[in-house]
């Protein structure tokens, strides 16, 4: 009952916000409604021409999926301006089509316009990318003047359609996203409190139960990541009065740096055999019973906060029971007060959260200080990536145009679109080649599924519902993987080619994956011979975006100690460097895929890997709030750190660009000068003592990642050298 249980939660929250199940959906629909209302049109009129229908059907779905301007007045536009550019394409398709070459120059220059316009807005590329479509339709179809008309009809219904499905039907409800949004989070987060459960009542855990609970993880930390974007869009206040994005962001934080901090202390606890130690088991057991019950944002919750608190005060009297100087417990008793003081953290904000819905009064929103973006008014020196990219783009297209007709005379445009995809959207050569190979395999695997399931259902109904079936299920997971939208838009043309041509042969669906492979081949070797960025390259560029992300969180961090009014919305910067962090792993991934220098490489992401488990705790320190030292001797040891961090921060930004000559600072000395200043028995200065100790435990992790720093600095050649050198 439990494995169903958890299966169902896990489908329920695979797809955070129902994003993808809502842009499939629409994509289908307008599809089905497009193709619908032209058979039906052509019909009525006694025409022949399901070309229309078919088109019709294509601008359903272009209409959807390609127009992403930021504000819905601008899809508005963008979406009127798409039928327009639709419509322009195919006169000029059908009216180049009679004079050879021509239509073959015009649509490189398309091809150029949808990578080059780019840098202008998202809108250019959407109205040069419906344009190369259209075009690219008129000519494997050989459009002629007399079939226009019908098809300029097909292009204003399925546009028409894309609309009413975009803005009227299925329009923009950002409250409902945020709200899904949460939804799915708090399962997952419910899910992993269900292993944790499962582990403190396990006498012994297995590794299976482990890499269970980091798969678990890692879909957390996503669907955090999708909750925090989601409060960018829109105020929590619209949905639950009283309740700020400060106050989301931060407790969603705490929520996932809770979990993952969970795991390690468990696991270590478990092999100490903390938990024969009953009352700590138990302890443990109800308070994570109770995180889970809880109904955070939920008005009138059946499951308050206060057994939560209660067991949490339950806690730290066992802890205050046990000495610290047993044998027994000294090695665990540091993991169970982390474990209480991350738990501390998330019931406050869960508690704030309940407060500030129940109360319903609007916060007032702090507002983080602007910074001028140098880097962006640095102007780049030689070609912009953008025009890089469109030349790439068609010397693809002159070199697939060539072996196209040569392999396929009759699908000569097969091996070109194939080329034109795999550079689309990709920056390198290692992540163009982990494309062309999935789109590859995709192909492969779709063309003989497809053909299989063609020869055995017969034109009709049930051919039509599984085409639309794999319209659907090529968007629903191309968020996903590329190579699973591959497959099953091969499938979907298996099927288009068997009810157009009254059946599909193996030489066909032979041509379309030779060409395919070609096509995708082609666009691997320019994209390594022409204006080539190295995967390393893109690593390089982007660790160093991470390290100054970072040296500016730190910075952030720290200036709170020495600035009574500093304001730090640290649980923003941290999600920013979980986002930088994320797109590291991704741009590593065609290398650690692969077998070259694959070792190095994921010794340097588990250092950064690290260093941002270490910047959550700051996120997560206990004096968040009020964090000003009054005392002037701290300044100044404050200040000396802040200064040597940043100075390996810049060192490290410079070695990971190969320069020479970089060094860092250990800064142990000034660690040890902080701890041996302490006086523990003078009790005179007591309060002095606190502070201090206060300080020590806020600059923890600063040392930890500083040590990340250095060591990452020392691996790419920098000096160590003390603080006095």
């Amino acid at each position: 009952m439990f494995i169903f249980s958890y299966w169902f939660s896990r489908l329920v929250a695979a797809d955070p916000g129902r994003k993808r199940f809502k842009t499939a959906s629409k994509a289908t629909i307008s599809v089905i409604t497009a193709v619908v209302i032209m058979l039906i049109v052509l019909k009525a009129a006694g025409s022949s021409q399901i070309t229309a229908a078919i088109l019709s059907g294509v601008i359903g779905l272009m209409g959807i999926l390609v127009v992403n301007d930021e504000t819905t007045k601008a899809k508005k536009v963008t979406t009127v301006l798409v039928a327009i550019s639709s419509a322009v394409s195919l006169g000029i398709g059908s009216f180049l089509s009679q004079y050879g070459q021509a239509e073959n120059i015009f649509l490189v220059l398309l091809v150029f316009l949808s990578f080059y316009l780019q840098k202008f807005g998202i809108r250019y590329f959407s109205l040069s990318m419906v344009a190369f479509m259209s075009f690219y339709f008129a000519s494997i179809l050989h459009v002629t003047f007399s079939q226009l008309p019908w098809l300029l009809a097909g292009v204003i219904v399925g546009a028409c359609c894309a609309f009413i499905y975009n803005f009227v039907i299925f329009k923009d409800r950002p409250a409902n996203v945020l709200r899904s949004s949460m939804k799915s989070f708090h399962i997952q987060v419910n899910l992993v409190l269900d292993l944790i459960i499962e582990l403190i009542q396990k006498k012994q855990i297995e590794p299976a139960q482990i890499k269970q609970y980091n798969r678990n993880i890692k879909k957390l930390a996503e669907y955090a990541r999708v909750a925090s974007e989601e409060l960018g869009n829109t105020d929590p206040h619209d949905i639950w009065p009283g309740v700020t994005a400060e106050q989301m962001r931060l407790y969603v934080f705490d929520t996932v740096m809770l979990l993952q901090t969970y795991s390690p202390a468990i696991r270590k606890l478990s092999e100490l055999k903390a938990f024969n130690h009953f009352d700590i088991q138990q302890v443990l057991l109800k308070l994570v019973e109770s995180i889970r019950e809880a109904e955070v944002l939920n008005e009138n919750p059946t499951h308050s906060l206060t057994d939560a608190a209660q067991h949490l005060q339950e806690l730290r009297q066992k802890l205050s029971e046990l000495e610290p100087q047993d044998e027994r417990y000294k090695d665990w008793l540091y993991l169970i007060r982390r474990i209480e003081t991350i738990s501390n953290h998330v019931i406050d904000e869960a508690y704030e959260l309940q407060q500030a819905i129940v109360k319903q009064e609007k916060q007032p929103q702090k507002e983080a200080e602007e910074k001028e973006d140098d880097e962006s008014k640095k102007e780049e020196k030689g070609l912009k990536p953008s025009t890089k990219k469109s030349i790439q783009a068609v010397i693809t297209a002159v070199a697939t145009l060539v072996f196209g007709s040569f392999l396929s005379p009759s699908h000569q445009y097969w091996a070109l679109l194939a080329g034109y995809l795999v550079l689309l959207g990709t920056e390198t050569i290692g992540s163009t080649f982990v494309k062309a190979v999935q789109r590859s395999v995709g192909t492969l695997l779709g063309a003989a599924v497809g053909f299989v399931v063609a020869s055995y259902v017969s034109p009709g109904i049930l051919e039509v519902t599984l085409l639309f079936i794999c319209v659907f299920m090529a968007f629903y997971f191309f968020p996903i993987t590329y190579s699973f939208m591959s497959f099953w838009i091969t499938m979907m043309l298996a099927f288009m080619y068997d009810m157009l041509l009254g059946g599909i042969s193996e030489s066909l669906l032979l041509a379309r994956v030779l060409d395919t492979v070609v096509g995708v081949g082609i666009g691997l070797a320019v994209s390594a011979l022409v204006f080539p960025k190295k995967t390393r390259d893109k690593i390089t560029d982007t660790s160093v975006e991470y390290v100054v992300a970072l040296k500016e969180f730190v910075h952030t961090y720290l200036h709170r100690f020495t600035n009574q009014y500093a304001f730090a919305n640290l649980a923003d910067k941290g999600m920013e460097l979980e986002k930088k962090l994320k797109q590291l792993h991704v741009d590593s991934d065609p290398i650690i895929k692969g077998f070259v220098g694959r070792s190095r490489l994921q010794q340097f992401l588990t250092v950064f890997t690290a260093i941002n488990y270490y910047a959550k705790h700051l996120v997560a320190s206990s004096t968040r709030n009020e964090a000003f030292y009054k005392e002037a001797e701290f300044h100044g040891v404050v200040k000396e750190v802040e200064e040597k961090v940043a100075s390996n921060f810049t060192q490290l930004e410079k070695a990971l660009r190969g320069e020479r000559g970089t060094y860092v600072y250990t800064l142990e000395d000034v660690r040890q000068k902080i701890e041996q200043s302490l006086d523990y028995f003078d009790t005179s200065v007591q309060s002095r003592n606190l502070q201090h100790l206060q300080l020590l435990h806020n600059i923890y992790y600063v040392w930890k990642i500083n040590q990340s720093v250095v060591h990452l600095a020392k691996e790419l050649g920098a000096e160590e050298i003390s603080n006095e050198d």
